[in-house]
């Protein structure tokens, strides 16, 4: 039964490789949200970056069970995601990062479109300073799945989060950058963890 309640946020995002892409040229949208379940209660609180709300309902319309299983795996979902995004916001905020812890939290297409992202920054010769905002919430979660799997949407807000010469920090800006979109995380359980296999925006969708 649908649940709803207190949404499951990380309180604050870093970088990624596909929003990296995005940033280096103009958006075209990509992917789409799915829903089964919904989850939420509040998730640890990061320092840094508040979270967004999200507009006219274009985003996080709901949210999965908060209780028995589907919960404790959902709060382990979120957890994840949200390392994910710290471990990239060190990565590309470092010119000389290898990008290698990336692979405790992400693989498959998540992790090379990211790995990607950080090596044409790299060969740019450029860094990220600042971060985006978030708010995410898990939208479905399949236990009886083999492999287990998870879904997170997120209002994605990189307005505060800019590319910059890693020499001289100038600004490095592409034009008719997209400042705000929904994105939708996939997530599997392999090896007794939680992994993010797939990261898809939709630069079309205001959130």
């Amino acid at each position: 039964m649908r649940q709803r309640g207190n949404v499951l946020r990380p309180e604050a995002v870093g970088v990624g490789g596909v929003v990296l892409v995005m940033l280096l040229s103009a958006c075209a949208s990509s992917g789409a949200a799915g829903s089964v379940d919904r989850l939420g209660t509040g998730a640890p609180t990061v320092a840094g970056v508040n979270p967004i709300t999200p507009s006219g309902g274009s985003v996080n319309a709901g949210i999965a069970p908060t209780t028995g299983p589907e919960g404790s795996a959902a709060r382990l979902v979120l957890k994840t995601y949200q390392d994910w995004w710290q471990a990239q916001t060190q990565a590309f905020g470092d010119k000389d990062s290898d990008g290698i812890g990336l692979e405790t939290y992400s693989s498959g297409k998540a992790l090379s479109d990211t790995l990607v992202g950080l090596r044409q920054l790299h060969d740019a010769k450029l860094v990220m300073t600042g971060a985006p905002r978030n708010s995410a919430v898990v939208t479905a979660v399949d236990l009886k799945a083999d492999p287990r799997t998870a879904v997170i949407e997120d209002c994605l807000d990189v307005s505060d989060w800019h590319r910059v010469d890693a020499a001289t920090k100038a600004a490095r800006e592409p034009v008719g950058r997209v400042n705000r979109y929904v994105a939708t995380a996939s997530l599997r359980w392999f090896q007794a963890r939680w992994l993010i296999y797939d990261f898809k925006r939709e630069a079309d969708r205001t959130c």
